[in-house]
C-alpha cells in the first residue's frame, strides 16, 4: 500500500497572508488539526496546525519572550515572539517540513511520522502540493482491512494450516506443542506454554488470521524450570 491510495486528497489550503483568525475558524468549523500554507501555484510553503495556536497572548499562555532567557540570541528571541505573536499565517506557520510523494510506501510514511513525532505529512508531486497524509487516513485503511477480513469465508483446513504456519515462523512460540483445531471459523487453541506473554501472543496469532470469528484459549501454563503444570489461565 502506497501514500496516494488512502491520503486526502484536495485538502482545505491557506494562503501565507491569510489572517490567523480566518485559519483557525477553518481548523474549528471543518473539524482539522492542520492547514497546508500554499501559494497561488499549489506550491507547498509551509504548515500551520491547531498545536501552533496554543500559546496565545490572548489566552493568556504566551510565553514571556527576551533574550536573557534560556540564554536565547536576540534573534532567536524574536522569532518566537513573532510565532506566538503573529497575525497571519506566514508568522506563525512551520517552513521546515517532512513530506512524501505520492508512491511512498505506507511503511515508510508511517516511520517517518512516528521519527520525526508528527501527525500529518503533505504529499507532494515536485514542489506542488497534491494532498495529505493524516494519522485519520491511517486509522481509515485499517479499519477497513478489519472490516475486510472480518467478511472473509475459508474453510477450517485453511484457517488451521494459516496459524500453524505463522506459528512456525515465530521464533517465540513453542511450535509443535501448542494444538489448534478450527471448527467453522472458532479456534480452539490447547497444550502447554511457558509465559502469559506466549500465550496472550499465540491468541493475537490466531485473531489474526483470515476466517477466525472466535479464539477459545484452553492452553496451560508450565513452568519452565520445574516442568510442572498449572492449569489453564
Amino acid at each position: 500500500m502506497n501514500v496516494r491510495d488512502i491520503m486526502t486528497t484536495n485538502p482545505t489550503t491557506v494562503r501565507p497572508e491569510t489572517g490567523l483568525a480566518e485559519a483557525g475558524r477553518l481548523l474549528l468549523t471543518q473539524h482539522l488539526s492542520v492547514l497546508p500554507v500554499t501559494d497561488a501555484a499549489d506550491h507547498l510553503l509551509g504548515i500551520i496546525t491547531d498545536g501552533d495556536l496554543l500559546r496565545r497572548p490572548e489566552l493568556g499562555t504566551a510565553p514571556a519572550i527576551g533574550w536573557w532567557r534560556g540564554f536565547l540570541t536576540p534573534e532567536t528571541a524574536a522569532n518566537q515572539f513573532i510565532k506566538t505573536r503573529g497575525r497571519h499565517v506566514s508568522e506563525v506557520m512551520t517552513e521546515t517540513l517532512v513530506s512524501v510523494d505520492l508512491d511512498t510506501p505506507l511503511i515508510d510514511a508511517v516511520e517517518r511520522m512516528q521519527s520525526s513525532r508528527i501527525k500529518q505529512l503533505p504529499v507532494l508531486r515536485g514542489t506542488r502540493l497534491v494532498g495529505l497524509l493524516t494519522r485519520r487516513n491511517v486509522l481509515a485503511a485499517l479499519l477497513d482491512r478489519l472490516a475486510a477480513d472480518g467478511e472473509t469465508t475459508i474453510s477450517d483446513d485453511a484457517i488451521t494450516t494459516l496459524i500453524r504456519t505463522a506459528i512456525s515462523r515465530s521464533n517465540w512460540a513453542p511450535k509443535d506443542m501448542v494444538r489448534v483445531v478450527a471448527d467453522h471459523g472458532a479456534v480452539t487453541l490447547s497444550g502447554p506454554v511457558f509465559s502469559d506473554a506466549e500465550r496472550r501472543a499465540l491468541i493475537v496469532i490466531a485473531e489474526n488470521t483470515s476466517g477466525v470469528t472466535h479464539v477459545n484459549d484452553q492452553m496451560i501454563f508450565v513452568d519452565s524450570t520445574s516442568g510442572v503444570a498449572f492449569g489453564s489461565f
